[in-house]
């Protein structure tokens, strides 16, 4: 069962990255996370949150994203959940990380960073529609008051 839950919604414009990711970065040194820590779920949670701004949303800055924080058992846990084209993460191809940097694709490595960064990382589409990303990462510390 988690704890108490935060949550923060934005709409979908990317001038709102700043906001959720000092509103996560909070959440999870309340929580006992290390500065890196509270460092590669900053960046995850980005990437994630980008994700839906500019593809589930296709750019449109009217859309909702909603952040929620808490943590269960050990894990500190951050869904992000939007109401725009349903992706499908097994349509993505894993990167190619070895042939030379200017013979790669533009973009494709959010979410291979993501998953790198984060313990867990799970997709869902929510009833209704949109997308549900659920990341987890392990509390190492103990959390503080």
């Amino acid at each position: 069962m988690p704890s108490i839950q935060y949550e923060i919604c934005v709409t979908s414009d990317l001038s709102n990255l700043t906001e959720v990711g000092a509103f996560v970065s909070e959440r999870a040194r309340h929580v006992g996370m290390t500065e890196d820590q509270v460092f590669q779920i900053q960046l995850a949670v980005d990437e994630a949150c980008t994700n839906s701004m500019v593809h589930a949303y296709q750019g449109d800055d009217a859309g909702e994203v909603r952040v929620c924080c808490y943590s269960e058992g050990q894990d500190f846990v951050i869904e992000v959940v939007d109401q725009g084209q349903v992706f499908d993460p097994k349509a993505v191809p894993e990167p190619d990380l070895n042939s030379r940097l200017e013979d790669r694709d533009v973009g494709g490595l959010g979410l291979y960073f993501m998953r790198k960064l984060m313990d867990s990382v799970s997709f869902a589409t929510p009833e209704g529609g949109g997308n549900q990303v659920v990341m987890r990462k392990h509390i190492d510390q103990p959390a503080t008051q």
